[in-house]
């Protein structure tokens, strides 16, 4: 994810798994006993989950307390309550497992969303909202304030991401740059934005990039023992397009704020006319892998670790406003985060 070129070899990597294991055992009777699938998914994880020092869990202490549960007799249903035993300490929201009977994610199953609705923001605030981008960008300026504007980025992914997708929707965030270009400045919302490509976080963070910078480092486990890293890989923004907006932009983040969106807010936040406002992000950074058991249950692996270039790891806490602007939604009625972006216009 941290690159085009990367990603395509891994979208190849995660297709084959996909239509070579997955769509082939899916729904149909393991070919290994569950007490062989729970060991082979532990050592998989032993091997290339690359971030268990920096979530605080003994991969060991958990083989040792999810083991003795395993019984080649016992049900589908029981072998996932075990899989949410072992994988839910992790609290990774790109560690999960999918079957045809329910799924688990590690992150999520046992947290509230904060409180957001982009409906209710266009309701309240937007005069005449438009959309662009497949829809996933949402513009216009603020009811009453033509000079302060408003766009919402829903994802960073449209559709399909694989080999042969287009992503071409991205370099629409023009549109809704020229509509905006005679604010006096811009609330930039992504609460709820769940991730994708980083390639679309390039292309648009860097219509926001009044200076070219490292904001982080990524590094991918290459080996079997805990500290087998490969070499970092500078994530940067760029500018990009004809011409990029440089007067303030207010971000607007939530817990739900995931993954590439919590990209996004790193490249954002090195940016010296970028305020952060609203909950801290997800605190997910790592690329998932996602692999198959030989029942055909998907499940999925964080192989990489990344830091800011001062070696802070935002892994599990996410990237967090200044005190003043750290603002949790928790009323249906009112938008504390965008009122506190509307004061600071």
């Amino acid at each position: 994810m941290r690159n085009n070129k990367l990603l395509s070899v891994i979208f190849v990597i995660v297709g084959f798994c996909f239509f070579e294991s997955c769509s082939f055992f899916y729904g149909k009777t393991a070919e290994l006993s569950y007490t062989q699938m729970f060991d082979s998914l532990w050592n998989d994880y032993d091997e290339t989950y690359a971030l268990f020092k920096v979530r605080g869990v003994d991969w060991n202490t958990q083989y040792q307390t999810c083991r003795p549960l395993i019984k080649d007799d016992m049900s589908d249903r029981e072998f996932l309550d075990v899989l949410k035993t072992l994988l839910y300490p992790l609290k990774d929201s790109h560690v999960y497992v999918k079957s045809p009977i329910g799924s688990l994610n590690s992150g999520e199953d046992n947290v509230t969303p904060d409180i957001f609705s982009l409906e209710k923001v266009c309701e309240t605030y937007i005069d005449s909202p438009k959309k662009c981008g497949n829809n996933i960008i949402t513009y216009g300026k603020i009811k009453n304030d033509s000079s302060t504007g408003y766009i919402h980025i829903a994802s960073f992914s449209s559709g399909q991401t694989g080999i042969n997708q287009s992503q071409d929707w991205a370099d629409e965030i023009d549109i809704a740059l020229e509509a905006l270009k005679d604010t006096n400045c811009i609330i930039l919302d992504v609460r709820g934005n769940r991730g994708g490509l980083t390639g679309n976080v390039t292309t648009i963070s860097g219509r926001f990039c009044a200076k070219n910078k490292v904001y982080a480092i990524s590094r991918t486990k290459n080996g079997k023992g805990e500290n087998d890293f490969g070499k970092g890989v500078e994530l940067e923004i760029k500018k990009k397009g004809k011409w990029q907006y440089t007067k303030p932009v207010f971000l607007l983040t939530n817990a739900q704020t995931m993954s590439a969106g919590e990209e996004f807010t790193m490249a954002l936040t090195s940016q010296p006319h970028v305020i952060q406002i609203g909950n801290h992000t997800c605190g997910v950074f790592s690329l998932s892998l996602e692999r198959c058991l030989a029942n055909g249950w998907r499940y999925s692996v964080s192989v990489q670790k990344v830091c800011a270039p001062n070696g802070t790891i935002p892994e599990g806490k996410g990237i967090i406003p200044a005190n003043e602007n750290l603002i949790i939604n928790v009323s249906e009625t009112e938008d504390l985060q965008i009122k506190r972006a509307l004061e600071l216009r």
